[in-house]
């Protein structure tokens, strides 16, 4: 499986020319073991721009339309704790001591993340 839809909230310019997307999806049905893979939240992300735009189609090669992640920054995803890597997203369980990554398959459709993606 994969996230839910991403939605936009609120954007953010920043000096460097990069971007900050405040966002909200529902978690991975079945989370793959080393998270989400970067391709796949980057085809997420860059749709949801497209819709927060208005836009059917993309025009820029490069720029606001064509982010490339650089980190993430959690904000309320209930005991969970997502994290950028060279991988993807990745998905610790802060509900226990460990903070191990959640397991392979375990099912967090039913957590909203809401999370603020860094992008160049």
């Amino acid at each position: 499986m994969a996230i839910g839809t991403i939605t936009i909230g609120n954007t953010l310019a920043l000096p460097d020319g990069g971007m900050l997307y405040k966002c909200s999806f529902a978690g991975d049905g079945a989370y793959p073991t080393h998270g989400t893979l970067s391709a796949a939240i980057h085809t997420a992300l860059k749709l949801a721009i497209k819709t927060a735009e208005g836009l059917t189609t993309d025009t820029n090669v490069r720029g606001p339309l064509n982010p490339t992640i650089v980190d993430i920054i959690g904000g309320d995803c209930g005991q969970y704790v997502p994290m950028w890597t060279a991988v993807g997203l990745k998905v610790r369980d802060g509900g226990h001591a460990t903070w191990n990554e959640v397991g392979n398959g375990t099912n967090l459709a039913g957590t909203t993340f809401n999370v603020t993606f860094v992008t160049k």
